[in-house]
């Protein structure tokens, strides 16, 4: 009778290890998502933000745009070619 409580004893011992052992990979794959979850609501940019963000960026583009058309305009006046013609001949 002693030996056959201590199995049950032994084996409701191991099904608890077990339990535990499983409940706290559970609940730490979810600790370790949340986590995960949380970086990535930190790091994460809104529409609004990256507007705002690239403003200074189109600026920059439209400045140089500007001065570029502005120089080819000088570049090549009324009496200029832009491009090589070729003649048949």
């Amino acid at each position: 009778m002693d030996k056959l409580s201590d199995t049950v004893y032994w084996l409701f011992g191991a099904i608890a290890s077990i339990t535990a052992w499983i409940v706290k990979r559970l609940f730490g794959r979810i600790d370790m998502l949340e986590e995960r979850v949380d970086d990535i609501e930190r790091t994460q940019l809104t529409k609004e933000d990256l507007d705002s963000s690239l403003e200074p960026i189109r600026d920059t583009n439209t400045m140089i745009l500007t001065h570029l058309l502005e120089h080819r305009r000088t570049e090549y006046g009324p009496n200029k070619i832009k491009t090589k013609e070729i003649k048949d001949e």
